[in-house]
């Protein structure tokens, strides 16, 4: 099931959803429901606020959503993506030098930190968050869901932050990538963020999880 990056109308980007809980979508060999077990925790990404959550891998300083928006500041990490991936840059975006590619990567990760964590943004989660795929749009519980800056000025805006939506403006960040083809499943780095979506999706199917109250009780019985 390929995922493309559609840019549907945003008023009507969560009419026609339909009560079916229960969707499944295809798991990947690579794809391991551990990563969400055991050196792995949920953070609250705003202290005392329990609308915004990340995936945090014990094993490292920080949850997802802080290592995205680092990684995305990390001049030398960007210049050898991007040397890895020229080839993507100029064929979708038709950019042909990797300085204005970093330079577009710092400033849209500004924005979108600033669209994510800060009032009144942060608030509104739901016009910033859309669902992944046309499967998850008829879904009510435990979409995929994509943020972008939708409201970018030039080239339409390579990064993305992925996450479970759990209820009205609530979300569990698993990830991001700068996504540069059509589909996620073209590359490596996008399709690896596209089976920790799904492996977090079950990993709250299997454990009961279907809303905000739900997940809150799961993240209090990993804490005993």
């Amino acid at each position: 099931m390929a995922i493309i990056d559609n840019n549907e109308p945003k008023k009507n980007h969560r009419k026609t959803r339909e009560n079916r809980t229960n969707a499944t979508f295809k798991l990947h060999n690579s794809e391991k429901l551990a990563i969400f077990a055991g050196d792995m925790k949920f953070e609250r990404v705003i202290n005392g606020k329990d609308h915004l959550w990340a995936v945090r891998d014990l094993t490292k300083p920080k949850n997802e959503l802080a290592m995205l928006f680092d990684t995305w500041n990390d001049m030398e990490y960007l210049m050898q993506f991007f040397i890895d991936t020229f080839n993507d840059l100029k064929e979708h975006f038709h950019i042909e030098r990797i300085r204005d590619a970093i330079e577009d990567t710092l400033d849209d990760a500004g924005e979108l930190e600033r669209l994510i964590l800060d009032i009144p943004f942060t608030d509104n989660l739901d016009e910033l968050f859309r669902p992944l795929g046309s499967a998850d749009m008829v879904l009510t519980e435990l979409t995929r869901e994509k943020a972008r800056n939708w409201e970018r000025a030039g080239h339409a805006s390579w990064l993305r932050v992925y996450a479970i939506r759990l209820e009205e403006n609530v979300f569990v960040i698993t990830g991001g990538a700068i996504k540069l083809t059509r589909t996620m499943q073209e590359r490596p780095h996008t399709q690896e963020q596209l089976n920790k979506l799904n492996s977090c999706r079950q990993y709250f199917i299997d454990n009961g999880v279907f809303d905000t109250d739900s997940f809150i009780s799961l993240t209090e019985e990993d804490e005993l």
